[in-house]
């Protein structure tokens, strides 16, 4: 595990955490009640999109995302999460999920992260079927061989193999979704 990513999570989350505080102190000082209100509700909205993260029982997973938040946010990247599953009745080890999945992530962050790239938005989205649980990772304007040849170098397929996994690429004018799909206990 990442252990200098987890704590530069941590340092983030707490600097976040006083900051809201200095920006509520200021708000009731002001007496601003209303937007004391308002800005609790937005905090709340972060902190549930985050927690959704933590309810996640693979710890290898809820530690990859926990930092690819973070690395989103320092590429001005918006990392969106759908996530409809904690993961519990995953097949596949969290270390081999973590590895397959921080390859994806790293690749579109590296596409994302250019200044000359205008639209940097990120799905992650996570869900469960009867058989298998499939993680989609989706993001804007990639072209097809910039997407192929990063599927080539991340080897996704061969990491899977061994315990019945897959990965499988989607590339539109529009839009390239890379879906990992492991099988469930």
């Amino acid at each position: 595990m990442e252990v200098k990513g987890l704590l530069e999570v941590i340092q983030v989350q707490r600097h976040d955490f006083l900051n809201h505080l200095q920006v509520i102190s200021g708000l009731l000082q002001l007496n601003k009640g209303e937007r004391v209100r308002d800005y609790i509700q937005q905090v709340s909205k972060e902190y549930e999109r985050l927690s959704r993260i933590t309810r996640i029982k693979s710890p290898e997973v809820k530690a990859l995302l926990l930092i690819a938040n973070n690395e989103a946010i320092k590429h001005q990247v918006e990392l969106q999460f759908d996530i409809q599953t904690n993961m519990e009745s995953l097949a596949v080890p969290g270390e081999i999920v973590n590895y397959t999945l921080k390859q994806c992530i790293n690749h579109a962050l590296k596409f994302l992260a250019p200044p000359e790239v205008t639209d940097r938005r990120l799905k992650l989205s996570i869900y469960e079927g009867e058989k298998k649980i499939t993680v989609k990772l989706g993001f804007p304007g990639v072209p097809a061989e910039v997407v192929k040849d990063a599927e080539e170098r991340m080897a996704l397929s061969e990491a899977l193999a061994p315990y019945n996994g897959s990965s499988k690429l989607a590339v539109t004018e529009k839009e390239a979704e890379i879906y990992l799909i492991f099988p469930k206990n």
